[in-house]
């Protein structure tokens, strides 16, 4: 599992020479980078209808804080791991003929 960290959809206009940004917290980059596809048809028209001086961005910026936890596997006990020479040394000992 890799980690990931929540990342900010910036997305900026101006309006009547008034700069505006709204940033919206989404889970991963990966996730932002979708929500950027889903929102094209908005860009294009905040860019032909509303947006003056042509100035409007969106981006995503990704944090430092993770937003997943790495999930360690369990230890598992001797017993689960392939039979080494040691293991049929202790069956010999034990009466025990491995084939």
């Amino acid at each position: 599992m890799m980690l990931v960290y929540y990342t900010a959809l910036v997305f900026g206009y101006s309006l009547d020479s008034e700069k505006l940004t709204t940033t919206f917290w989404l889970k991963s980059y990966d996730q932002c980078i979708e929500a950027m596809i889903q929102l094209e048809d908005f860009y294009d028209y905040i860019a032909d209808h509303v947006a003056s001086d042509n100035r409007i961005f969106m981006w995503c910026d990704k944090s430092t804080v993770q937003s997943n936890e790495i999930i360690k596997p369990k230890i598992r006990p001797n017993s689960s791991l392939p039979p080494t020479s040691a293991h049929f040394r202790k069956a010999e000992m034990n009466g025990v003929t491995p084939e």
